[in-house]
């Protein structure tokens, strides 16, 4: 089992399931093995306790630029046993316990003597040793606090009615005065009833430390370093101990995966010499996993099945290379049922098309496009991320084609070119653009909402090919049809002044039939005659969100004129510093900042509204 289970992690292409309590296994015993899954977690969780202590003592790593140059470690399961077992983390554990018990006690004891010295400070003035003031046989001292509106009539009371007495202000506040009071000790019961009458809060000094309140304080401090100078002693050896066990991290790594591979456990069943594992595994991946249970094993039997419709069955997307970047978005919000059409190919050339509309600004594009190629080959990434910055390198493509259309190179930066390289702006303004948004935006603007009619017509045609391919013609022909004769017949009607007179014709009579099927068959799951043609009508409200939908897609004309407007307001500025020595310096700061703010606000406007639409 074990040899088994080590195998099929390797391989990383089986998902073990649990096996339906109705299959002909369910009257075997379950494989789990409790004391060992139990050993790995308490493992696992002692050497947390290491890491955990280690890292509030070691230096930060930089989690932005730094961290992504830095180049990670790729290390062999094998290796990670062998690590394991030279480690003695049980060990390693007993020191972090013992350090981080001493850590608590100091800080314990810096909270405590933090406390007293609080306490003390409203008293620093009283020049009275706190534990020897009352072991006078005659002189009896009494120290506390009595609002400002009651002393003059309290201190006139003690001195009249307790001979020898007096009553001096060690702190006068806002509200309230620290005071002692200094008497013969046969004016006690006297001096108890003056207290008490004029409501005086007598303060008891209940702490260890002998001396007057500043000497204590002083004593505190001292304490106090000497505990901060143990503290960084134990943290300076933790560090020590940090750096000499860099394994713990692997080895977390390490029983990490047991941990995983012995909760397997609860999917596996046996009999008296067998053992039985159910799991999911692409097609692609089946002879590799053939191959490997014959090298290692002798005995063995695979059965494959196909899915059946009601199992939840894992989802891996495969898409061609230049495809795969873009299942960033699909993934962004949900991926397809195993039995649905994926949406990626499909999606990529509409979300590279959009993200071009949006940008559209060669200097942007090809600046978004370098950086992310940089990122790619200069980077220690993971798959996910190379993916992500790899759909970046499309989109700065994208964004690059967008803007020589538009004839936007950082905005209109070649309109300042010298006249001598005139030539420059002729060429890649005037000959490669096919649109002026600034000029004419018209055309732009048709142009995107054609895009969008284009991708609500691909999303019907896609949702009626599902049809098909689940078998449910009759539900494409009544559901997705019917919609495309009815959108293309209002199409067609308003724009008949633009077509051969035939059009008309066709587009009532597209009207007509998709008017008619879906009155007919949007209601169909009712029995009765009149609710089924009530759903009917009621379904052709659904027209508006169609022209919704499609209306969105100005959006696309919307960004990319902000794009372009932007840019040429930041060149404009830029172009206004003429100020004598120092104002080239300025306008190549303002072009900077400008730009670099425009690249990041279009660039993120694009990436968002290109993934809604």
């Amino acid at each position: 089992k074990e040899l088994l289970l080590k195998e099929l992690q390797k391989l990383e292409c089986v998902e073990i399931m649990e096996l339906d309590k109705k299959t002909a296994f369910h009257d075997w015993k379950n494989i789990k093995d409790e004391d060992k899954e139990s050993n790995v977690v308490s493992d696992l969780n002692r050497v947390k306790f290491c890491i955990d202590l280690f890292s509030k003592y070691q230096v930060k790593e930089s989690k932005g630029l730094q961290s992504l140059l830095t180049k990670k470690e790729i290390i062999k399961y094998d290796d990670l046993v062998s690590i394991s077992k030279k480690t003695d983390y049980e060990l390693l554990h007993q020191q972090c316990k013992e350090f981080d018990k001493q850590l608590n006690q100091i800080k314990l004891s810096e909270n405590k003597l933090k406390a007293i010295a609080e306490e003390l400070n409203e008293w620093k003035e009283l020049e009275i040793d706190l534990i020897s003031m009352n072991e006078s046989k005659y002189i009896e001292y009494y120290i506390g606090s009595i609002a400002n509106n009651n002393l003059e009539k309290f201190t006139e009371e003690v001195i009249k009615q307790s001979k020898y007495s007096e009553v001096k202000i060690v702190k006068e506040g806002k509200n309230t005065s620290k005071i002692i009071i200094i008497t013969l000790k046969e004016n006690r019961d006297k001096i108890l009833n003056i207290t008490q009458k004029y409501h005086f809060e007598n303060y008891k000094y209940t702490h260890p430390y002998t001396g007057t309140p500043a000497e204590i304080i002083k004593k505190i401090n001292e304490l106090s370093e000497e505990l901060s100078e143990k503290k960084v002693t134990i943290e300076k050896q933790l560090i020590e101990i940090s750096n000499n066990n860099k394994d713990i991290y692997k080895i977390y790594d390490y029983l990490s995966i047991n941990k995983e591979k012995d909760e397997i456990s609860r999917y596996l069943i046996k009999s008296e010499n067998t053992f039985v594992i159910k799991g999911w595994i692409q097609e692609k991946d089946i002879q590799k996993l053939k191959h490997r249970l014959s090298d290692r094993f002798t005995a063995f039997e695979i059965i494959f099945s196909d899915p059946k419709k009601k199992d939840k069955v894992p989802v891996a997307l495969e898409n061609h290379k230049l495809v795969q970047p873009f299942e960033v978005i699909t993934e962004l919000y949900s991926l397809p049922n195993y039995f649905e059409v994926d949406p990626t190919p499909i999606l990529s050339i509409y979300y590279f098309i959009f993200f071009g509309f949006c940008l559209s600004d060669v200097g942007y594009g090809v600046v978004l496009a370098i950086l992310s190629y940089l990122a790619i080959h200069k980077l220690s990434l993971g798959y996910s991320a190379k993916k992500f910055f790899r759909l970046l390198y499309y989109c700065g493509i994208a964004g690059a084609i967008g803007g020589v259309f538009v004839g936007s190179w950082f905005g209109d930066i070649l309109n300042y070119l010298p006249p001598a390289f005139s030539w420059i702006r002729n060429i890649m303004v005037d000959k490669l653009s096919l649109f002026n948004p600034t000029e004419n935006p018209i055309p732009l603007l048709i142009l995107s909402i054609a895009l969008g009619v284009i991708q609500v017509y691909t999303g019907i045609i896609l949702k009626f090919l599902d049809n098909v391919k689940r078998g449910k013609m009759i539900d494409g022909l009544m559901d997705q049809i019917s919609w495309l004769l009815l959108l293309t017949g209002i199409i067609l009607f308003l724009i008949k002044g633009m077509l051969p007179s035939i059009f008309g014709t066709i587009a009532i009579l597209f009207l007509f039939i998709g008017v008619f099927t879906l009155i007919t068959t949007q209601g169909r799951t009712n029995k009765n005659i009149i609710m089924r043609i009530g759903s009917g009508i009621l379904s052709l409200y659904d027209i508006t969100s169609y022209f919704s939908d499609v209306l969105s897609y100005s959006r696309l004309f919307a960004l990319s004129l902000a794009t372009g407007i932007i840019a040429t307001m930041f060149n404009m500025l830029a172009t206004m510093a003429n100020i004598p020595y120092i104002g080239i310096i300025i306008t190549i700061i303002i072009l900077f900042i400008g730009h670099v703010f425009n690249l990041l606000i279009s660039g993120l406007s694009a990436f968002i509204h290109d993934a809604r639409l």
